[in-house]
């Protein structure tokens, strides 16, 4: 299911699903958002408010379910979520949502507020997820469908001025891999936000030979690293001539310094 208009859609998750009988003919109902990221300011008035704007983008009335919940992400990047409270850098407890539940006419739209009730300064930023939840169908033949959930999610950070940013590369190594039988070198980078705020991080990998001149500079993927978080990046190297080589990764991530790790990788 995709959409067509210039609301963003989120990452779904397919719930527990059950076969029952429904018209073939039925139309499904879609519901997106404005937005995927909400950042609010725990010191400020206004500041500590913020809408979601929801839209039903099918073609039948749509009702969903609007609650908190927690994330983090993985080293490698990808999104993982949990109850709400579970997780320390959690904000759930300090944040309201109005209203909980929606039912949208096919073309509707309709704002949820979303209210920071905590105190004004913070050891750190912390974040939650606004989930809106609505009921869908599939297709499945011989007259039924598939019904199962369908999660849109919001990114909500509570921050203010004048929380540490820090980082630091953590580790610089090489793997030996093998896609489509032919052997690669791989390049891994541990990166680990030790300041107090998150960051989506710009790097490259520098490829210098013993004399540091340089060979050539592969872009690294962004990481998205939240506080104390430790994120994973690759890069896989060219085929280089037999040798000494030193591998430098270069990670800017908003702060006053570029954090630089080294690797001395032989090439036999």
């Amino acid at each position: 299911m995709t959409s067509v208009s210039r609301f963003a859609q989120f990452a779904r998750l397919a719930f527990v699903a059950t076969l029952v009988c429904v018209p073939m003919h039925e139309a499904q109902a879609q519901l997106a958002i404005d937005k995927l990221d909400l950042v609010l300011q725990a010191d400020g008035a206004e500041e500590r408010t913020g809408v979601l704007t929801v839209r039903n983008e099918g073609t039948t009335p749509a009702q969903a379910v609007i609650k908190l919940e927690d994330w983090d992400r993985a080293p490698d990047g990808n999104n993982r979520f949990y109850p709400v409270g579970t997780i320390s850098g959690s904000c759930a407890n300090s944040l309201q949502v109005f209203p909980m539940s929606l039912s949208l006419k096919p073309g509707e739209a309709q704002t949820v507020r979303i209210d920071y009730t905590g105190p004004a300064r913070l050891s750190r930023e912390c974040w939650s997820l606004v989930v809106v939840e609505s009921p869908t169908s599939t297709p499945q033949g011989a007259g039924r469908q598939l019904m199962y959930n369908v999660r849109t999610g919001l990114k909500v950070y509570v921050a203010h001025d004048g929380l540490a940013v820090d980082g630091e590369v953590e580790g610089l190594s090489v793997a030996r891999t093998t896609r489509n039988s032919v052997a690669h070198d791989v390049a891994i980078v541990a990166f680990a936000n030790r300041g107090a705020k998150h960051y989506v991080t710009k790097g490259r990998l520098e490829i210098r030979r013993d004399d540091n001149s340089l060979v050539q500079t592969i872009d690294l993927p962004p990481m998205y690293a939240l506080p104390g978080a430790v994120m994973h990046t690759t890069a896989t190297l060219p085929d280089l001539p037999k040798g000494k080589y030193l591998l430098l990764s270069i990670v800017d991530y908003g702060g006053q310094e570029i954090a630089a790790g080294m690797y001395s990788h032989d090439v036999r």
